[in-house]
This record gives structure tokens, sequence and C-alpha cells, in this order.
């Protein structure tokens, strides 16, 4: 009688241990999910460009672009960084080469 009552304990405790198990294992409820908010930043891009054949000095270049990111500063706008540098080689005839560079950079403020 004792190794019927032994196995029967632990049939009984293997049954509720697999309905234990089958508890946790079961799909969570679905609960309704926060709305979406609008992101902290939002962002605009800016050109800045370089042509060698004009009639500028490194000075005056640098001072026009650092004037440029200043007054977006002055605007709310932060500059984050280049997103796109493009360099245009031409030669015309031959004889002539014209180049060109295009900077594409990103600036961002927090929304409003």
């Amino acid at each position: 009688m004792t190794m019927t009552c032994t196995i029967r304990t632990g049939l009984i405790a293997c049954g509720l241990a697999s309905l234990v198990a089958a508890y946790g294992l079961r799909a969570r409820e679905a609960r309704a999910q926060r709305a979406r908010t609008e992101p902290p930043w939002e962002y605009k891009v800016g050109v800045l460009s370089y042509n060698p054949g004009e009639r500028v000095t490194d000075e005056q270049r640098r001072a026009f672009y650092e004037r440029t990111i200043n007054d977006h500063a002055r605007e709310g706008w932060e500059l984050v960084g280049s997103l796109l540098n493009r360099d245009t080689v031409q030669t015309v005839g031959g004889a002539v080469t014209v180049r060109d560079s295009i900077s594409f950079v990103a600036y961002r403020r927090p929304r409003k």
C-alpha cells in the first residue's frame, strides 16, 4: 500500500507541476499601448558649397560658413553633422578644369 501511495503522490505532484508550467507558458494578455508621441527633435538639411574658382580667401569662406551655422543656431538649430559630400570635377575643352564641392549638413532642434 505504501508503494501505491508513493506512486499516486508522485503522479499528483507531476500533474500539479505540469499545470503550473502550462500556466506560466501561456500567452500574456494583450494590453493597450501608449499612444505614439512625436520624436523629440525636428531636423533640417542645409547646404554648404565650395568652388575653388571663386575669388574668395579661405578666411572669407570660413567666416561665411561660421556665420551660416551661427544664424541657424540663433533660430535654435544645432549642427548634427555631414550627411553627404559631393565633389564634381569637369574638364571643358581639355584645358579648363572646374571643381565644385557641396556638403549637405543636418541640423536639429527640440520640437516645440
